[in-house]
Parts: C-alpha cells; structure tokens; sequence
C-alpha cells in the first residue's frame, strides 16, 4: 500500500484539494486532482486509494471496473456518500444492486454518526465507517460584519425537507417567516399534491427572491431572528447540516428536526431540537425560541463557537484526507 519513499499518492475528485500533506513524522501524502471516471482511471496506476467526495455514479463503476479488472484493484474511500430509503417499487429493486456494489467499497467517510439507517438499508455499518465533523459553506462571510436586523423566522434548503410541518407551524404562529423561492419549489420529493401554494401560504410567510448565490444565502440568513430545518423523519443521513452550520457561524439560534447529522452531534445545546414532522412541536419550538430572548442568544452562542471550531473547506479536506490515511493504515 504505502511507498518506499515514505509518501502516501492518492487520486481524488474533491475540488481544491492541495497538492501535498505533511503528516505527524514528516510522512508525505500527495494528492492527485481527478475530474471524473476516466480522469480517475487515468490516474490510477500512480496512486496508491481513491477518494471519491460522494459521487455514486464514480462509486459505481469503479467497483465495476474492478470486478472486471480485479489486479487493477486500489482501496475505494467514499466521502458523503448521500443515500435514501427506498419508498417505490423500482427504488426498493434497485437497492438491492447498490447494496452489492457498496459492499464493495473500503471505507466511508461520514458527516454524521448515527449509522443505524445505513446499516440496516445498505450494509453499511461501523466496521467500514468513520466520522469527521463538517464544515461552514460560509466561512469567508465574516459574521462580525453581518449588523442587520432580525426580522422573520426562516427555513431553506432542499434535501430531506418537511416543509408542509414548517408551513403548518407558521400558519398559527403570528411571527413573520419566510423561505427562498428556490427553496419552496425544488425541495427534494416535493410531491405534486403539495397543499402549500403562493396562493394560500399563511399571510405571514414571505417568499424570498434567491438567485442560489452565496451573496442571497447570507443575507437571507442574516435577516433571520430563528432559522428552522424541518426534516423528514425517513432522512437516513445528515439532512439539512449544511444550513443549520451556516446559520450558526452568523450567531442564529437553530431549531432542526431530530435525527442522524443533529440528534447525535448537537447534544451540547447547540439547537433546539424537535420531533420530525410534528407541527405542534415545532409551533412550540418557534414560539420559545422567538418570545425567549436569553434561550435565543444562549442557544445562538452555543451554535456558534460550535460552528467556528469546524473552520472552512480547508480544515475539511485535511480532515478528509488525514482519516483517509488513518483508516488505510489500520
């Protein structure tokens, strides 16, 4: 596995991912930047693992590739890899060929530790597992510079979202809200009997403009007195990490739904958390945190030096890649 020139060469498709990395005892680990399969493949009798930040397609047929060219072979690390309950028929068929072709894979990185759904749908369990925190999409927004009043109750993003209990939660409450239009329309699952529409939203949710822009998402975020991340109770693995971390580094107080990705890494008080799809719970949750300014700024604080010990990109993909060669190691 490792060289005798004491460095470690990976091949990876993670975007900016350095060049080198100094371990403890000065061993070397060199990364080769790849764009896809081919570029993968290319790569591959130079490197020593593969990374791959979550494709499933890459996954997929790299584990082909080395069924059909066993001597080939190289230790698959898969990071983030994002699954879901299958629901129909055809998903529940399917499961069953990405079951076999994961089992194939090495070695998981995740952003989450309850690994209960994974295991019990896809094989994949502790054995092949390890966790490292995620990181703040946001880092170079600099919160301190962020002086602008709070005005609304918001929620965004798209994956695993419960958007019908947030909209019924708001509708009793008399706080304004609002949520990206972006958010609203492409929320992932979003069935086409979805009750809510611009016609009959509570007159106190607003929809925002949003370009999908970094710029839209901070200052939408910035407006926020509470952020809420209501998720789907069938979520398998860290739905909705990626809002509630952004909000925190901005100093919001968060309310999220529980489950893997918030149950078993907020337990410091870093958020209020609530029952998934329960609008009475989630009404009750709104309203404390609105009316009770000392649980808002306590949780809000919590959140934040949370958030703030995570860092950016570049303390992600050193950790990404530091795991990697601990976990080839063992």
């Amino acid at each position: 596995m490792q060289n005798s020139d004491m460095s470690l060469r990976l091949v990876t498709d993670f975007e900016n991912s350095p060049e080198c990395l100094t371990l403890e005892g000065g061993k070397e680990v060199r990364l080769i930047r790849a764009v896809g399969i081919r570029e993968i493949l290319t790569a591959l009798p130079s490197a020593d693992a593969i990374v791959v930040n979550g494709t499933l397609s890459v996954i997929f047929r790299l584990v082909l590739y080395f069924l059909i060219f066993p001597w080939k072979r190289k230790p698959i690390v898969a990071v983030d890899v994002v699954l879901r309950k299958a629901q129909s028929p055809k998903q529940k068929m399917a499961l069953i060929f990405k079951r076999l072709l994961l089992s194939r894979v090495d070695h998981f990185i995740h952003y989450f530790k309850d690994l209960r759904g994974y295991q019990l749908h896809y094989g994949i369990g502790p054995d092949r597992s390890a966790y490292i925190p995620f990181k703040v999409n946001i880092w170079n927004a600099g919160p301190a510079s962020l002086a602008i009043e709070e005005t609304y109750v918001f929620t965004m993003g798209i994956s695993q979202r419960d958007y019908g209990s947030f909209i019924e939660a708001i509708s009793r409450l008399s706080y304004p809200a609002a949520i990206p239009e972006f958010s609203f329309w492409k929320f992932e699952n979003r069935a086409a009997d979805f009750a809510w529409t611009p016609d009959n939203l509570p007159a106190n949710l607003e929809l925002l403009a949003d370009t999908g822009s970094d710029e839209d998402l901070v200052r939408n975020l910035a407006r926020a007195k509470v952020v809420v991340i209501p998720t789907l109770r069938s979520s398998l693995c860290a739905s909705g990490i990626s809002t509630y971390l952004d909000a925190m580094y901005l100093g919001k107080c968060v309310i999220t739904s529980e489950g893997p990705g918030a149950s078993e890494l907020l337990r410091s008080g870093q958020a209020i958390l609530v029952t998934p799809e329960d609008p009475d719970a989630l009404q009750r949750a709104i309203r404390e945190a609105w009316e009770n300014q000392e649980l808002r700024e306590r949780v809000a604080a919590a959140g934040q030096r949370y958030a703030l010990s995570l860092g950016g990109e570049t303390e992600l993909l050193e950790r990404v890649f530091r795991k990697t060669v601990e976990l080839l190691n063992a």
